[in-house]
């Protein structure tokens, strides 16, 4: 390398250095990153029964926002992933931050229920964008304990949406349903300025990869050849499935199925998403004492437990306390089971840990919004069908851990 050369070099790699964000403002950043993508789903379901007005479409159909936009998100993974790898974090990080405004201002003057559900899905990859690739330039900047807390404060920003989101869409509604969709753009436009004027480029051009299309497959066909991580792609499938069956559903089951209001939906909500806060702090606790091969799946059986309790409830009784019980039971083991699954399936693949991510990401999100979307659909929040839905689910995780066990990894040590 001459001397230019190096002189070039050495000015390509100053400014990454010179511009590091604080870590008080990337923890802030990565926030508002995560916030944005909770908005997406949590404000605008008080909306919903508004929105299947404005179109002429029933409530049930009109859960398919909900579930368009999963879709989305699954397939945008496959995509930002392996370019954030290869091109830099700064441009995928604008890009979905500029294409999330774009949808969704779309959306505020959508003529058709169609062209709605289209941008719902386009909103959804570029919301994937912004997950993969802010984590990605968290890696980037720190690593250990910085990383971590870093990390724990931004998803402890999605674990609390639900706590205020609702409540936010339910005022929201005062200047019509399209107002949800309004609030998203202003905090996707003010993520995008904060990139465009303070963020740097945090992966330098000597540990960029070249994402060829030999190199995903033969990545892929790694990844399906570790069964372990193949079944627990499949409980994240099923688990998620619950819960994205729960937020279509949601509003249609409170305020149709058992009457109550717009302002009553918000506070179940809120108490929904308060268990899943109380089961993630848990959970660190669990996992220190007892290990993921123990937590895991007890996790499982409960979330099974919670489930038979809603399939008895809705046929021995109307009344909604009774019957909510058994969701924020539910929630309690959905927050036992994320993190500690996604861990599971990831442990065995370090050597291909970005793009198996990618890949667990997609395909569990995929099943999630196939489940989600059949419940969903079938049960137009009927508690009866709603609750078998979700039980057949949670009993096809307990035919998973069966496999699990004869695969080995109860009996293996981490």
């Amino acid at each position: 390398m001459g001397d230019g050369d190096r002189a070039t070099a050495r000015a390509n790699a100053r400014p990454v250095t010179q511009r590091a964000l604080a870590t008080w403002e990337l923890t802030a950043l990565m926030g508002l990153t995560m916030a944005t993508g909770a908005f997406a789903i949590d404000i605008m379901l008080p909306a919903l029964q508004n929105l299947a007005a404005a179109f002429g479409v029933s409530e049930t159909r009109a859960q398919l926002v909900v579930n368009v936009y999963f879709i989305g998100f699954a397939v945008g993974q496959l995509f930002f992933g392996p370019w954030s790898d290869q091109v830099g974090r700064r441009l995928p990080l604008m890009t979905a931050a500029a294409g999330y405004v774009v949808a969704v201002l779309g959306m505020l003057v959508a003529p058709t229920f169609g062209l709605l559900l289209a941008l719902r899905f386009v909103q959804g990859a570029f919301s994937s964008g912004l997950r993969a690739a802010g984590t990605a330039l968290v890696r980037d900047s720190f690593r250990g304990e910085a990383m971590a807390r870093i990390l724990s404060f931004a998803f402890m920003v999605l674990l609390a949406a639900p706590l205020f989101a609702p409540s936010i869409g339910v005022l929201l509604l005062r200047w019509g349903w399209r107002a949800p969709f309004g609030f998203m753009a202003v905090l996707a436009t003010v993520l995008f300025l904060w990139l465009a004027l303070r963020v740097p480029e945090t992966l330098p051009p000597e540990r960029r990869t070249v994402q060829s299309p030999a190199h995903l497959w033969a990545a892929a066909k790694a990844f399906w050849a570790v069964k372990v991580s193949v079944a627990f792609t499949l409980v994240l499938g099923l688990s998620y499935g619950v819960l994205q069956a729960y937020l279509a559903s949601a509003a249609q089951l409170v305020k149709d199925s058992f009457g109550l209001s717009n302002e009553a939906f918000a506070i179940a909500f809120a108490l929904g998403g308060l268990a899943q806060v109380v089961g993630t702090i848990v959970n660190g606790s669990l996992i220190t004492r007892l290990g993921l091969r123990r937590v895991l799946p007890a996790a499982l059986l409960i979330l099974a437990i919670a489930t038979s309790y809603l399939v008895a409830a809705s046929f021995a009784t109307d009344r909604f306390p009774v019957f909510w019980f058994g969701v924020l039971l539910m929630f309690f083991a959905i927050a036992l089971i994320f993190p500690n699954a996604n861990s599971a399936a990831l442990e065995p693949l370090g050597r291909i840990a970005g793009f198996a991510s990618s890949l667990v990401g997609f395909g569990s999100t995929a099943l999630a919004s196939l489940f989600g979307t059949a419940i969903g659909q079938i049960s137009s929040g009927e508690p009866h069908r709603f609750a078998l839905g979700l039980w057949c689910l949670a009993l096809g995780n307990l035919v998973v851990l069966a496999w699990i066990r004869r695969l080995g990894w109860l009996r293996a040590r981490a």
